[in-house]
């Protein structure tokens, strides 16, 4: 039996390693965020929201006016998201792993 946990261990430590090594690629990082993003701002009550937001203010835009706002929308969140939260954390997840002792 030692065997079997000896092979899942290495191979979860293995799978860790892997996606450790993956996380720390700009491009995973940014990847990851926009689907966040992306899956919170595209529900259809937020998307009809702001439908009947923009058609009470006397914008009557559509369909595709209002994916082009939520497209506006999530271009903003995604520059400010990336450059103001998930910058300066994982900034901070790599300053731990590199000092784990540290408290910062």
């Amino acid at each position: 039996m030692g065997g079997l946990f000896d092979f899942m261990g290495n191979t979860l430590s293995r799978a860790e390693t892997f996606i450790d090594q993956q996380w720390s690629q700009r491009m995973v990082q940014i990847a990851v965020y926009s689907g966040v993003v992306f899956y919170v701002l595209s529900t259809y009550e937020l998307i009809n929201a702001v439908e009947k937001q923009l058609s009470n203010i006397g914008l009557k835009v559509g369909k595709d006016g209002t994916r082009l706002v939520h497209a506006l929308i999530f271009a903003v969140f995604m520059y400010f998201g990336s450059r103001f939260i998930l910058d300066p954390l994982v900034a901070r997840i790599h300053l731990k792993d590199r000092h784990p002792d540290s408290n910062k």
